[in-house]
């Protein structure tokens, strides 16, 4: 069967758009290119690719993909790009790939995982020498209880030629009988000299624009990516600086309102949105502890002299505040009321930046 591929904010196009392939191109540490190439090596048996989004997990699961598929692996676990399991895959397809995506519902159903996984398990390779299914378990809700004990028997019993390939934000999300099926690979942060180089291999080149997606990015290859690369999160980050600038000067009806209604209006960005608010943060506490300016993406400062001043005269729980953000986007993401959470967090910032 060819790889399955709905479209779903773009996922399921990336990881069948095989036209770059090969591990030895990732901008990535010593350490995870030797385990890749481990793992390409290593016997059968289920992965799980975990990391926040933007962390990469889509290339790196295309990328072992057609490493698996391979007909000649290069030594680093490499697909060879010339192979014809590799030419099948550069054309947008291969036989022997299955790629089990929620689609537009964001929910995958159990006969989906009946019908694509457990049924074709037995099923030889057509053109290579593997099966490859990969399976996303991306949000909370990706996978039901249900889908999950459907997958158990296949992940715990299949033929060496099957490879199994998932990946999630939070491997804590799957049941334990799941985690206990896979081993895992996690996904951290890339240093600023590999999100620069992923910059200008995507052939990101105006200076402003580079720095903006560095200074936002947190280190994940694909949120800097999707900073450089649409012009709406330049108007992103002037509207959240605009909003994360009012915390010490509005009261608590502002928030209730314009900032809610904000949030509100950008409701499909808002895990983006808590990230700039994070990144502000982060270059506040170095202003304050250093003294020194970064740059945003227009090639002027965040904060003006000024507005540092006044900001180092506030009582502020950097610590607590990054935390509070982080604890929000994870339980935004699973299934809470979205006005009452934006509103509390909103609150309880303007409580923890005090005048």
């Amino acid at each position: 069967m060819a790889a399955k591929a709905r479209s779903q904010e773009g996922i399921a196009e990336d990881i069948v758009d095989f036209s770059t392939f090969r591990l030895s191109a990732l901008a990535i540490n010593g350490r995870l290119r030797q385990k890749l190439a481990q793992i390409v090596a290593a016997k059968s048996y289920p992965l799980l690719i975990t990391g926040e989004e933007g962390a990469g997990k889509h290339t790196i699961a295309k990328c072992l993909a057609a490493s698996f598929l391979c007909d000649s692996p290069a030594v680093d676990g490499s697909a060879c790009g010339v192979c014809p399991s590799c030419r099948m895959l550069s054309a947008g397809g291969h036989l022997d790939l299955t790629v089990l995506d929620p689609g537009p519902s964001g929910r995958t159903k159990v006969d989906e995982v009946r019908s694509e996984i457990a049924a074709r398990l037995l099923e030889a390779p057509r053109i290579s020498k593997n099966k490859v299914f990969i399976i996303s378990a991306e949000k909370a809700d990706t996978l039901s209880e249900a889908c999950q004990n459907a997958l158990l028997k296949p992940l715990e019993e299949h033929a060496d030629f099957v490879r199994f390939i998932l990946f999630s934000e939070d491997a804590d999300r799957l049941l334990p009988t799941i985690r206990s099926r896979v081993q895992t690979l996690r996904l951290g942060q890339r240093d600023p000299e590999a999100i620069e180089q992923i910059l200008n291999e995507a052939g990101v080149e105006e200076s402003a624009t580079k720095s903006f997606a560095l200074d936002c990015s947190d280190g994940l290859p694909g949120l800097a990516l999707t900073l450089a690369q649409d012009e709406k999160y330049q108007q992103l980050y002037d509207e959240s600086l605009h909003l994360f600038k009012a915390f010490p000067q509005k009261n608590r009806s502002y928030f209730l309102t314009e900032g809610l209604d904000f949030f509100k209006a950008n409701k499909e960005n808002t895990s983006m949105i808590i990230r700039l608010l994070q990144s502000f943060l982060r270059e506040l506490s170095m202003h304050l502890l250093t003294d020194e300016g970064t740059k945003t993406g227009s090639g002027s400062a965040a904060f003006s002299e000024k507005e540092i001043a006044e900001w180092s005269q506030l009582e502020i729980d950097f610590e607590g505040l990054l935390l509070l953000l982080s604890e929000t986007n994870k339980a935004l993401s699973s299934n809470t009321n979205y006005d009452h959470t934006i509103s509390r967090l909103l609150l309880q910032m303007r409580g923890m930046i005090n005048a």
